[in-house]
């Protein structure tokens, strides 16, 4: 519902050839990626940045490197995925401007690590890296996929890196023979940029802020998650040194670490998962996968051992529920096996109770991969600030000229582009036909949506929070808390 209505509002707004010809009356800042550390300040704080959307910026070479063959042999390590880097979401979105995050961080106390986000579409954060990690599992599968060589994953950069340590990963490593070139053929050394992200919650189709510690839906993101990058990895057929362009050659994923720590979004929350929570999202994401389903995917699950704990509410040994009839109880003898199997059943559901003690667990990272992680509530909130401009402005041609008309037209295009590229942002970027674009891409995300809950159906899966946070415009299956499998099917009930 909010889906549409984010659209809806987009459409009825936009023309076919103006809207996105928009002049800002904002300052001008350097679009060049400044290097950053890992440092309390910056971590929070983002200054503004715009980069424009063309198609050229998605395209990098597989290698830049002049090296012998003897020398290619011997890439270090994270040596593909670094080459691969390319940032979209930076390319084509803004952050915060100076302006409001200066207002944000009055407002949210300069000491706090929650802190409203006032208009852009991201703010700059690094993840906050796990003690001692060690590595539980990976996918072996999505990490051929994603160009990763056989046991890179053991190795000590790869650990470091999606365990949060973004910048360790890549101390004493050589990689200044990969570099990115722009269209005037300017070479700039490549730079990991780390990113979380503002969105509105709706549930049920109510929107909220209520909830959100500063009570207007500014506080609203993610509040553990951190991006650590974008990579393109070419397609079948692709050699080193071809160029290769997104999305004709080359497929876009985007890598997400989930408990890396405390952003702007966290609302008072530590910004940690644990070891049991991850083991669950590690296992239900690939199993969807290989059940056919529409899902993020899991690359790795990194623990903190003997390093970082969290308290987490858990069950005591007192907190037990009554004891279930067997099958062959008397008070059940007048019902067919079946039907004793289904009041069973219902019996152990009415006895749900709530964790009665908290429990120190250790800390995890799980990466999660997908193409990309544009949700509905991305475009949710863009739309309810022009939404609220537009119940005060008396002409809606004004609205246009806003800054938060051109943050939702831009994260419309960056969702077509992203997600549905060949039907709703090809044929109508260059023509500027936004209403035409808009209306592709609420068409594709209806049809994949309802494929991917078809698919929850039909394996009895159980998503407990899907609102508008947490479904994603591509329809995949995404974070995995509260879910669950139907043990028995009963044909007359519909998950």
């Amino acid at each position: 519902m909010q889906f549409i209505s984010a659209l809806s509002i987009f459409a009825a707004l936009s023309s076919s050839t103006a809207a996105a010809n928009t002049t800002l009356k904002t300052a001008a800042f350097s679009s060049h990626p400044m290097k950053r550390v890992a440092s309390p300040t910056l971590a929070f704080a983002s200054s503004s940045i715009k980069r424009s959307f063309g198609i050229s910026s998605s395209s990098v070479n597989m290698s830049t490197s002049t090296s012998t063959t003897e020398e290619k042999k011997t890439k270090p390590p994270m040596y593909n995925f670094y080459n691969s880097l390319s940032h979209s979401w930076i390319e084509q979105l803004t952050s915060e401007d100076p302006e409001n995050l200066e207002k944000s961080l009055a407002s949210g106390g300069r000491s706090s690590k929650s802190r409203p986000v006032y208009n852009g579409h991201y703010v700059n954060v690094r993840p906050t890296p796990l003690k001692n990690p060690k590595l539980v599992v990976h996918s072996p599968e999505l990490s051929s996929e994603l160009g990763f060589g056989i046991g890179e994953e053991e190795n000590e950069s790869f650990i470091k890196y999606f365990s949060g340590d973004v910048d360790g990963a890549f101390e004493n490593i050589d990689m200044s023979d990969i570099v990115d070139v722009d269209d005037s053929g300017m070479k700039s050394e490549k730079s990991i940029e780390t990113w979380a992200t503002p969105y509105a919650l709706s549930i049920m189709g109510k929107r909220y802020t209520n909830n959100c510690p500063f009570g207007t839906g500014d506080g609203y993101g993610d509040g553990r998650a951190i991006s650590v990058g974008e990579i393109l990895v070419p397609k079948d057929g692709k050699k080193e040194g071809d160029i290769i362009e997104y999305p004709k050659s080359a497929s876009r994923y985007e890598l997400q670490l989930k408990g890396a720590g405390q952003t702007p979004f966290c609302r008072g929350a530590d910004g940690r998962a644990v070891l049991r929570s991850s083991i669950r999202e590690f296992l239900a994401s690939e199993a969807m996968h290989h059940l056919g389903i529409s899902t993020t995917r899991a690359l790795s699950l990194i623990v903190s051992e003997d390093g970082d704990t969290s308290n987490r509410p858990w069950y005591s040994d007192n907190n037990n529920a009554r004891e279930l009839p067997s099958m062959d109880d008397p008070r059940l003898a007048r019902y067919d096996e079946k039907q004793r199997r289904e009041i069973i059943s219902q019996l152990a559901a009415q006895q749900k109770s709530d964790p009665d003690m908290m429990v120190q667990e250790k800390n995890a990272i799980t990466t999660r991969v997908a193409s990309s992680f544009v949700r509905i509530g991305h475009l949710d909130l863009f739309a309810r600030r022009v939404e609220m401009l537009s119940m005060k402005s008396k002409d809606n041609k004004d609205i246009k000229q806003t800054s938060q008309y051109q943050e939702l037209e831009d994260m419309m295009w960056h969702a077509c582009y992203r997600e549905y590229y060949n039907t709703a942002y090809a044929p109508y970027y260059e023509k500027k036909d936004a209403k035409s674009a808009a209306l592709a891409l609420l068409d594709g995300a209806m049809n994949n949506i309802a494929k991917m809950v078809g698919g929850w159906i039909r394996v009895g899966f159980v998503q407990g929070n899907f609102n508008a946070d947490n479904c994603l415009v591509g329809g995949r299956t995404m974070d995995y808390g509260p879910f669950g499998f139907l043990d028995i099917y009963v044909s007359r009930c519909l998950c």
